[in-house]
This record gives structure tokens, C-alpha cells and sequence, in this order.
């Protein structure tokens, strides 16, 4: 006579569940995660075990925890899209905590990939319009995010094809590095409604090279500075990312100014200054006179007015400086366009 099977008691239950989950994290190849018997035969959104790894505590930063959530949804980076996943909950916290969040604020963030910072902005009570070019990831996205569906919007495009808010709103991103300059000029030139604050994850050079000393200057740094006050927060190893990138990383800070600190069109703010850094390392003066084909006689007077020293070069000039060169050998296009 066959004995009655004893119901599993609660460890028991535990138990094998923690084998179900161990062995789905277990598996080495990605193309075997999909055949799992678990995963085959419950759907995701109901089974326990898909549940328990995507729960609110479950920590995306945790090497470990990283690697098996993006093996359980079949994801490899992509190094065309320059993906490189923040895996250090120090950083991640220090970045959300730089964006000075009130809970009903609106924040954009580009490249949110599986969504490691998405989560941590989400638990503030903002609202998240993402902005996600790879639709490979997306189902993982929409997995880490599901506890705050209502505060999150995702645009599977390209960041240059985004509108932004009409309200206001803040910028804070682990940005697609190749991405930087022309992310910056979208944000801060292209764009009326621009953002109150950017908190942007970038290579260190770059963020050095944008929060520099007035005298050291480059056309990057005076665009951003036109429009905004750069500060370099604090540095990041390239060892706390996924993959690591060649070269470590910073957290760069731009609080925007109401209004910019010039009172012309941009578009021809930024010729002139194209034509000043198309030679950074040359005398200003000489670069100006062959690239706006002006002669001595008309550029000495302007330099002489300004307080510009005749062997200085371009990253030694002020805004102010750049602006007031602009009105003088720019004067018949701004007359034009009254």
C-alpha cells in the first residue's frame, strides 16, 4: 500500500524554488536560458521564479545579479551603441542624489539600457521619459521597471530624433559617450525647453575638459558655458562598468542659466566660434584673419577695443570677448536678420 505524498512544507517549498532559480542562473549559454522547463511552461509575468529575480530589492548593481539578469533576458552589449552598464550602487547613488529630485518631477534619461538607473530614479517619484535606440533590450527594460509603469515612458529611437518635455525637466543619463557633444548641443543649443539640470555620466577627459579654468578653454567648454555652469563631481573606474571601457569615466553636472549669457542667434554665435578653435594651438588673431578674410587694419582696432592680447589664443577668450568679435565682423548678417 503506497503512502500519501506529504505536502512540502514552506522551507521545503523554498527550497526547490531556490533550485529552480539556481538553475536558471546557472546556465552558460544565452541560447539555452529560453528553453528552460520554468521558463517554457509558466509565463514570466506569473511565474515565482521570474518574479523573485526581478524584484524591487533585487540590485542590478551587483556584478553578479547584473550578469544573470541579462542572461535570463538573452542580452549582450553592444558596443555600437556604446553600451556600458553601471554596475556600483555608490556612483548610482551619488548620480541620483546630484539631480536634487522632488517627488512629481520630470526627468529624461538617455540609454537607460536594462534600466540600473532607471530603477533608482523611478523610487524618488519622478517621472522617466526614456529614450532607448536599442529594441533589443526593451523587454528587459520593461521588466526592471514594472512596479512604476505609470511614471515611465519609453521612445525606441534616436536621441537626435527626441522631443523633449514642454514642462520642465531634468537631464540625468549614463550617456553613449560618442554621443556627448552632439547630445549637449541638442540639450543646450537645439532645444527652446531646455533642461534645468543635466547629471551626465561621461568620459573623464571630457567632463575635465568642459568644467576647465576660463583660460583653458575649448569650443566644447564654451558652449556648455555659454548656456550653463559645468562641475566636475567626481570620478568613475572604468572597472565598475559592464563591459569596462579602455578609459575611466566622470559624473559631469551643468546647472543651465535661465537665459544664455548671449543676446544673439546661436547659429551665428557658433561660427564665429568654429572659425576661432579651427586652429586652438595658432594666435587667434592670424586664425580669424584667414578664415573671415579679414586684414590687419580691421582686426587690430576690434582687439585693441576688447582688451585681447595680440599672441593669445583661442581657449584664453571670454564669452563676452566671443560675443561682442560676433556683432563686429558678423554685423551685416545680424542687420539682416532684424
Amino acid at each position: 500500500m503506497s503512502k500519501n505524498k506529504q505536502p512540502l512544507s514552506e522551507d521545503d517549498r523554498q527550497r526547490e524554488k531556490q533550485k529552480i532559480i539556481d538553475n536558471i542562473l546557472s546556465i552558460t549559454k544565452i541560447s539555452e536560458v529560453a528553453e528552460t522547463k520554468e521558463i517554457q511552461e509558466t509565463p514570466s509575468e506569473k511565474s515565482d521564479v521570474i518574479n523573485d529575480i526581478l524584484e524591487k530589492k533585487f540590485d542590478l548593481t551587483d556584478p553578479k545579479t547584473l550578469r544573470d539578469f541579462l542572461k535570463l533576458h538573452r542580452i549582450w552589449t553592444k558596443k555600437k551603441f556604446g553600451q556600458n552598464f553601471l554596475q556600483c550602487r555608490e556612483s548610482l547613488e551619488r548620480i541620483v542624489e546630484l539631480g536634487e529630485l522632488s517627488e512629481g518631477e520630470t526627468v529624461v534619461e538617455v540609454g537607460p539600457g536594462h534600466g540600473v538607473l532607471t530603477r533608482e530614479l523611478l523610487q524618488k517619484g519622478v517621472t522617466v521619459h526614456a529614450v532607448e535606440i536599442d529594441p533589443d533590450v526593451l523587454p528587459a527594460l520593461s521588466a526592471s521597471t514594472r512596479q512604476w509603469k505609470k511614471n515611465f515612458t519609453v521612445d525606441n529611437c534616436h536621441v537626435l530624433d527626441f522631443n523633449p518635455p514642454e514642462k520642465k525637466y531634468k537631464f540625468i543619463a549614463n550617456i553613449p559617450y560618442h554621443l556627448t557633444s552632439p547630445i549637449l548641443r541638442k540639450f543646450l543649443i537645439d532645444t527652446e525647453n531646455k533642461p534645468e539640470k543635466l547629471v551626465m555620466l561621461v568620459q573623464k577627459e571630457v567632463a575635465e575638459k568642459i568644467a576647465c579654468k576660463d583660460d583653458k578653454n575649448s569650443l566644447l567648454s564654451i558652449m556648455v558655458k555659454t548656456f550653463g555652469t559645468p562641475s566636475y563631481a567626481f570620478t568613475v573606474r572604468a572597472e565598475k562598468f559592464f563591459p569596462a571601457p579602455k578609459v575611466d569615466s566622470a559624473v559631469l553636472v551643468i546647472d543651465t542659466f535661465p537665459k544664455p549669457l548671449i543676446n544673439i542667434p546661436s547659429k551665428i554665435y557658433f561660427e564665429m566660434l568654429f572659425a576661432g578653435f579651427s586652429s586652438p594651438r595658432k594666435k587667434l588673431k592670424n586664425v580669424l584673419m584667414k578664415r573671415l578674410m579679414l586684414t590687419k587694419a580691421q582686426i587690430d582696432p576690434v582687439f585693441e577695443a576688447l582688451e585681447i592680447d595680440n599672441d593669445c589664443r583661442a581657449q584664453n577668450v571670454t564669452i563676452p570677448q566671443w560675443e561682442a568679435m560676433t556683432k563686429i565682423f558678423f554685423k551685416d548678417y545680424l542687420d539682416a536678420q532684424k
